[in-house]
């Protein structure tokens, strides 16, 4: 007999404020929130909420095109709060899988500008950790911008 698989971390309800992150708003078919790892300023993960799902292939044309269209809004906010020189979109669903986006804005001067961020341990990656007034400001910027 196998043993049973574990329950998804992003499956909901998930907590509004947590160790890794603060809710920003809830779209039409995901939720983004604002990484609580502030290397990149900005650094956002949209989840998608309406069911468990490990990818983009498994869901049907009208969530498909609900979860784009709030990667879109989520980014055009994100541009706009925060300026970056480039934005990064990353779905790997490696370490969670369940289907959402790490949506990065990169800066000429941000530690690893003009390559990936995810070439080492996600343990030796450095981690830039807001005050948690600025961290809250920085949300509600973002969720005014949406």
């Amino acid at each position: 007999m196998s043993e049973p698989e574990p329950a998804c971390p992003l499956c909901a309800p998930r907590p509004e404020d947590s160790p890794n992150w603060l809710k920003v708003a809830a779209l039409s078919a995901s939720t983004l929130y604002l990484d609580r790892n502030q290397t990149y300023r900005g650094h956002c993960q949209l989840v998608f909420d309406r069911r468990h799902v490990e990818g983009l292939e498994y869901l049907a044309a009208e969530e498909h095109d609900a979860m784009m269209g709030d990667l879109r809004r989520a980014a055009r906010a994100i541009v706009a709060a925060v300026q970056p020189d480039r934005m990064n979109y990353c779905s790997l669903g490696n370490v969670a899988p369940h289907l959402h986006w790490h949506l990065v804005p990169r800066y000429r001067s941000d530690p690893r500008w003009g390559s990936p961020i995810y070439t080492t341990d996600v343990s030796q990656m450095r981690v830039t950790r807001l005050e948690e007034p600025a961290f809250r400001a920085l949300a509600a910027t973002l969720a005014r911008c949406l």
